[in-house]
């Protein structure tokens, strides 16, 4: 135990002076546990260690059957319009050998290349999505998922998210209920509620940021990330 609690203190230390090192793909070892996370807990339903057409699909229904969403019903239909658009997506931009299956690899490869274009802006354009007449460094497709995943925390469907939410929709995903409050707290910066365009910036902060403390880090309803700690073996 304590051991583990040196390495994780020395690796924040790291994050924060800029020498964490980076992986053979160009990523900080840190942001490449948070990109792991969200394709291990959000996307591959089956755990295989690929996502497949067949991953979204679950994924959508599973949210319409946790709220009882009828076929109809025009969120039903908004989610599963959002995760077939992914998928599309995926295929034609993470999917480099044209399986049909997006590896983990392929998807880490996929936000090296956003965070590309992320460095080439300065730190005031880094603190908001986009302003008028600018070109958004998140492409489109990905901000729909952004979307998505405000439809998965929106319990209420009154288009603004709180506490009893996020912790009631993350604790569902295996997050502790205590660490989850606190997560929010850190997140959210003592708000009680969070707007879309606020819940957006965070998901952004979170696919990007390499700084362990920045908010969107918390939008995991964790602490922190140990290293190595997300299952990254390619399947065989």
């Amino acid at each position: 135990m304590v051991s583990t609690c040196y390495k994780w203190m020395q690796w924040i230390r790291q994050c924060l002076s800029g020498s964490t090192s980076s992986t053979r793909l160009g990523m900080t070892a840190f942001r490449r546990e948070k990109l792991l996370y969200e394709f291990n807990t959000f996307l591959d339903e089956n755990h295989d260690g690929v996502l497949e057409e067949r991953d979204l699909n679950q994924a959508a229904e599973r949210l319409c059957h946790r709220y009882r969403w009828p076929a109809n019903d025009p969120r039903a239909l908004r989610a599963k319009a959002l995760m077939k658009d992914l998928w599309l997506s995926l295929r034609l931009h993470a999917d480099e050998d044209q399986d049909d299956k997006v590896t983990r690899t392929e998807w880490l490869a996929l936000w090296t290349g956003v965070e590309e274009k992320w460095q080439k802006r300065t730190a005031s354009e880094k603190t908001h999505l986009v302003t008028p007449g600018e070109t958004p460094t998140i492409p489109s497709w990905i901000r729909e998922y952004f979307h998505y995943k405000f439809l998965l925390f929106d319990v209420a469907g009154d288009g603004v998210l709180d506490e009893e939410e996020f912790v009631y929709v993350m604790t569902q995903y295996g997050a502790v209920e205590a660490v989850a409050k606190k997560a929010w707290f850190l997140m959210t910066q003592g708000r009680l509620l969070l707007r879309q365009d606020s819940f957006e910036q965070l998901c952004e902060e979170f696919f990007l940021s390499d700084q362990p403390t920045d908010p969107g880090t918390f939008l995991a309803a964790r602490l922190y990330f140990l290293p190595g700690e997300q299952r990254d073996n390619e399947p065989q």
